[in-house]
């Protein structure tokens, strides 16, 4: 996770990559957004990924456990960000064995103090395939910030671009720091081969 904030990290915007080792059915985990179709007469959240199964359209799906019937399976065309929710149950339509979906995100939580500002993540899900050598995934990023703007781009294959604005109140929150959160218990690895950093000049002269 690469983080610019002030030095007491009391305001600050995150770029991060977030993963799960199982998506199929991930329980109190919502992923919301994306809906467009209500499935009906579903009572338990296996039927709902079933829906999802049988539906070309369908990438992901959540159930809610304390919705009504014909009101609590969503399926979705396309794969949310993924956010805790105890009455949810969601799960993503799983592709080939050597994949796995990542989420690239901007988090703007702390961004600015401003309560009328635009807080929410920006997000982009990302299918990596694994080597098959080593089950490992390589992801190159492209990140710009120019004062208000972070743009991230995919740039080996050109698969997604997020555009964020970010209006920091602090002068000092100009601070880059790269860090590891939730970071895996098992043998997993996480590996930065190299960050390139560049100071741009202005277009004006």
């Amino acid at each position: 996770m690469i983080v610019l904030s002030t030095p007491n990290g009391t305001q600050r915007t995150s770029i991060g990559i977030t993963s799960r080792n199982n998506t199929n059915v991930m329980i109190n985990w919502d992923l919301p957004g994306w809906d467009y179709f209500s499935v009906p007469n579903i009572t338990q959240w296996s039927d709902c990924q079933i829906a999802c199964n049988k539906d070309n359209a369908c990438q992901a799906w959540t159930f809610v456990k304390d919705r009504q019937i014909n009101n609590n399976c969503f399926l979705k065309s396309g794969v949310p960000f993924l956010t805790s929710n105890s009455v949810c149950v969601s799960g993503v339509k799983q592709r080939g064995n050597n994949e796995q979906i990542i989420w690239i995100y901007i988090d703007r939580i702390l961004s600015q103090k401003n309560p009328a500002a635009e807080h929410g993540p920006i997000h982009a899900p990302l299918w990596m395939e694994t080597s098959f050598t080593n089950n490992q995934w390589f992801l190159e990023l492209n990140i710009f910030i120019d004062h208000s703007v972070i743009e991230i781009f995919e740039p080996r294959d050109g698969r997604f671009a997020i555009t964020g604005r970010v209006y920091p109140e602090e002068e000092n929150a100009n601070k880059l720091a790269v860090y590891v959160n939730n970071a895996p218990t098992n043998d997993e690895n996480i590996v930065i081969n190299t960050i390139d950093v560049w100071n741009l000049n202005t277009i004006w002269t």
